[in-house]
Order: structure tokens, then sequence, then C-alpha cells
């Protein structure tokens, strides 16, 4: 039976090892505010682009166009949920998101179908790459 306890601790230590080294963390919904879900839901969108600029198929950059529009979703559902003192980082975060997406959807994400990759690499790590710090910056994410 000693075994068996040693054997269960061993498995839940394995796993929060795991979990960590992969970068996940756990943590009850309620501990999610507005500001920390625009963070994580901005993060998304900014990997999933950048994924998209390696992609090498169709299939693949799709799938990553879609996981980009769901984080928008994520992020203005996010910032519409920002009121009282919020509302004001709310209001300067969505003037550069506004900027930032425009960008993206006519400029990034049509040089990448066209496969001018270098061109939308140089859009993404110039003013867009300074627009996602701005927005950072507003919301006060942490790395």
């Amino acid at each position: 039976m000693a075994w068996r306890k040693r054997f269960a601790m061993t498995i839940s230590q394995s796993i929060v090892v795991i979990a960590l080294g992969l970068g996940l963390t756990f943590a009850p919904a309620a501990w999610a505010t507005p500001a920390s879900e625009t963070c994580a839901a901005l993060a998304e969108a900014r990997n999933s682009l950048y994924s998209m600029l390696h992609a090498k198929d169709k299939f693949a950059q799709d799938a990553l166009a879609a996981k980009i529009q769901a984080a928008n979703i994520k992020v203005d559902s996010a910032l519409a949920r920002m009121t009282g003192a919020d509302a004001k980082v709310a209001a300067d975060f969505k003037a550069v998101w506004n900027q930032f997406t425009a960008t993206r959807d006519n400029e990034i994400i049509p040089a990448i179908y066209q496969g001018n990759i270098d061109d939308a690499k140089k859009i993404a790590n110039g003013i867009q790459f300074q627009r996602f710090s701005r927005m950072w910056s507003i919301v006060s994410c942490s790395r």
C-alpha cells in the first residue's frame, strides 16, 4: 500500500513538472481578469501570425488564420468587459488594436497568401511589433 502512495505522489509531481516544462499553468477561472484575458489572447494572435509566416502550405495557413480570428474574438470580448476604471485602458488599447488588426488583415495576411513572406515579415517585425509592444504596455501584461 505504501508503494501506491509513493507512486501517486510521483505521478502528481510528474504532471506538475511536465506542465511547468511546457509552460502550462492551471489557475481557476475566477482569477482571470479581462486584462489578463486580453494579454493571453493578444499573445495568441501574435504567435499564430508568426506561425503563419512560417507555414508552408495553404491548409496550415488557413488553420492559423482561423486561430488569429478566434484570438480576435477573445480580445474584443475581454475589452468589452473592461469597465469602470479599466474603461480608459480598454479605449487606449482599442485605438492601437484597430490599427494592428487592419494592418494584419489588409497587408500581412494577404502578403503571406501571395507568397510575399519577406514583405509580411518586414511589416510584422516593424510597425506591428511597435503596436504589439504598445498594447502589451497599455494593459500591463507580464512576460
